[in-house]
Formats: C-alpha cells, structure tokens, sequence
C-alpha cells in the first residue's frame, strides 16, 4: 500500500515500505479475543459452573458472559451461553484444554470468531514508541540503477538529509518542532515548484483548497520564496481543525501514519527534495506535505474524514490495513469530487504534483464514482500517472461511504475519541453483538 504521492519510478526497498501493514513500534503488545456460543442443559444444577471452571483452571480470563433470553414457559432443556474470552483459538491453552472441555460439555459449540488485534496506540504520546530508525527514506537514499535518486550522489545534500532527519528522530511529543534555516537552494527548489503549481489551482483544485490556502499564507508562513516552518503550520491548523503536524523522518509504513491520524496528527517530512528535478521526487517531501495535505486538513469535512480513516486503522488486521490503503489511496492521495465548475482535485498526490494535477482533468484517465467497496479491492500502479480516479459527490457523501464500508469490516471492537482528552478508548463488543452483526 503507498501512502503517499507522485512515486514515480519508486525502487522495490520503496515499494516494501509503503506495502507495509506492520508497525514501527517496538515492545506494543496487542490483544486477543475469542467469542463463542455454548448450549448447555439450563435445567441441571451446575452446568453454568462446569463451564466456566476450565477458564479458571487454566488462567484463562472471562470478558464477558450472557446468555439468550428464555421465558419460563419454553419447554427447551438447553440454554445458550455466549462467551468472549481473552485468548486466541490458536493459543496452546485453547487448543489443548478450553476447547477440548467445552466440547465435552456441551452437544454445540459455536466458534463466533477469533481475532489477534494488533497493539495500537491510544494517547498521542504512544507515537514516540515509533522506532524511526527502521524508515525509509529520509536520511538513508537507495541507490537503483533504473530509477536513480536525483541526490543520491550529491554528499551535500545527503549530510543535509541527514541533519534534518535526526532532528525528527529527536522530537518528543509536546516539544516545539525545531526550526529549519533552510538554504538559498532549497528555497529555489520550493518556488520553482511553487509557480508551476500555483497556475493549476484555480482551474484544478477544488474550492475548499483554494479557499484555505491564502488563509496559510495569511497566518501559517506560506509564501513563494521561504519554505514553511512546521511549528507555525501546526499551530494555526490546530486553532483551524484541532490537526497538528509532527516531523518524521522518512517514510513510514501505513499502519503508522493512519494510527496518527485517529489523534488528529499528520506526520510531515521537512527535507526538499533535489534542486536538480524540483518537479520530480521519488518520495515524500515538504512539497508534498504543506502544499498537498495541510491545506486541506484545515476543512473540518476533509479533516474529519482522515481521523475516520485513522479511527479504522487502530487494532485493525493486516489485510484490512491493505484496503483501508487503497482507499487512502484513491480518496486523500488522488481524490476528484463534484464542484459547481465541474470535477475538481482534492488528493494530495495530485495537489503537489503539477504533471499528474492536469493530466488527472485531462479526459485521458476514467472517472468512477467514490465507492470504498471498489476502492478497497482495486490496485494502483506507482510509477505511473493513475488510469483511474474516483469522484465523490461531497465530503458528506465520502464520508457516509466509508463509514458503510468500515462497519461492515470484522472488527471485534469499537473505539471512541475523547476530543478533550486527545485520547482513545476501546469497548469490546460482546459476543451476542458479533453474531447480529454476522447475520
């Protein structure tokens, strides 16, 4: 899954990295959970306890116990029992005793689902757990033959990358992001791209960017000849939406930049890319990061969009953190929706790249409607411009179609958001609620 933007001619080590479903973080331990349906014989005295004594034997913790509602009139003998455990099936404990004695005891036994759910962080200070010297990217350049790195032998340049890259490494939640004194060639790369693109907004971008961004030249340091500082972005997008930015050092794997944004927190590069193609660069960079996704982020429909794509992201199997990729992908990355004028940009990937923002609007590539359910099973390709992109109505109807396609994911779980706190809490769901959500 990529994550990001414009990755034209992206080298395998890339490519391995945005394809990640797995975390950054070291020493997070998940959960696991088991729930299941048990018919017992209600009339004997003690059958209740003969079931829940192997839990108990063997360490094993009850989540939750119910049973179906019955009338004193039924003239069933059995009575159903739901079970939400906290353990897996494939858990040598379940394997060779739990299960063993359920099924001894009872004439059916019904397995609901089992679900390794991985660690996620529930707090905005979990996000320096992240171990960023496993990223691509970012002061390490990958030497590919066939696609090369513009500054891969430029030594300056790579010592540049690197200061700026540890600087990222080093900052904690709560500190203020370190102020980059940019170089007189960095600032040319910025305006070099800056007035290729600020002729395609008007015509291309859609109104509620161009409705943002003189509010960040305004209040947030954006300009034609000096490169943003994140500090000041940060704070006039938090009094905006309440997002903030936080520097990282390369690239991260899409479990981790989506987990962010369940707390309102976009992860941003601050390296240039090379002065040598300003309109080109095989990863991302503050181009991407401050002209593509911030002023959009300043929408509160677009921002809270991204935190429910963050929301899905927490606890989530690897292969719904593949879909939930694609519809990054085709919706924040190189989304189009209905305007007044006609069919506008919205995606980052298209609204920091000049090449891809004009052909996108060019009748060459086909237009589908936004539908995550096709979204989630459709590849892209990486190293060239899309051959399709989808088109949402509005926010509201992006939206209302994303949450249709996350409710239907197989989640054993539900999380809400404190937005005083900044923090995130998880309520199990129990087994009788998995069984209606099955049906």
């Amino acid at each position: 899954m990529l994550r990001r933007s414009f990755i034209r001619g992206a080298t395998n080590k890339f490519e391995e990295q945005y394809a990640s479903t797995g975390s950054s973080v070291k020493g997070g331990i998940g959960r696991s959970k088991t729930s299941l349906q048990v018919s017992l014989i209600g009339s004997r005295a003690g059958a209740l306890a003969e079931v829940l004594a192997p839990f108990a034997q063997h360490n094993v913790n009850l989540r939750n116990v119910t049973n179906r509602r019955q009338s004193y009139e039924s003239k069933s003998k059995y009575q159903t029992m739901y079970l939400d455990v906290d353990a897996h099936l494939e858990d040598a404990v379940m394997k060779d005793h739990i299960m063993p004695a359920l099924n001894h005891l009872s004439h059916a036994v019904n397995i609901i689902g089992s679900w390794k759910i991985p660690w996620y962080p529930t707090e905005p200070g979990h996000l320096d757990l992240l171990d960023q010297n496993t990223l691509s990217a970012g002061e390490d350049l990958v030497d590919d033959p066939e696609n090369p790195h513009p500054g891969f032998h430029d030594e300056q340049y790579k010592a540049r990358r690197k200061l700026i890259a540890q600087s990222a490494k080093a900052f904690r939640h709560g500190d203020k992001i370190p102020y980059m004194d940019y170089t007189e060639q960095e600032k040319q790369t910025w305006t070099a791209v800056w007035d290729k693109l600020l002729k395609l907004f008007p015509t291309h971008a859609c109104k509620q960017f161009n409705n943002a961004l003189p509010l960040f030249l305004e209040n947030a340091g954006f300009c034609r000849t000096e490169l943003p500082q994140l500090q000041t972005v940060s704070e006039f997008l938090k009094d905006a939406t309440g997002f903030t930015v936080r520097p990282v050092a390369g690239l991260l794997s899409s479990r981790d930049f989506f987990n962010a944004l369940a707390f309102r927190i976009f992860f941003s590069t601050q390296y240039i890319r090379h002065h040598s193609q300003p309109l080109y660069t095989p990863e991302p960079d503050l181009v991407h990061e401050i002209v593509g996704h911030v002023p959009m982020l300043a929408d509160p429909q677009y921002a809270d969009f991204c935190q429910t794509i963050g929301f899905a992201s927490l606890g989530a199997s690897d292969e719904m953190i593949e879909e939930l990729g694609r519809c990054f992908w085709y919706s924040v990355e190189f989304g189009l929706c209905k305007q007044p004028g006609g069919v506008r940009a919205y995606g980052a990937g298209l609204l920091s790249s000049a090449g891809e923002l004009d052909y996108c609007l060019s009748g060459k590539p086909q237009h589908l409607p936004w539908d995550p359910f096709v979204a989630s099973k459709m590849p892209f390709p990486i190293t060239k411009y899309q051959p399709v992109y989808f088109v949402a109505e509005d926010f509201d109807d992006a939206q209302a179609k994303l949450e249709k396609w996350i409710d239907v994911q197989d989640r054993p779980f539900t999380v809400e958001y404190n937005k005083y706190s900044g923090k995130v809490e998880t309520f199990p769901k129990t087994a009788v609620s998995l069984l209606v959500d099955q049906k």
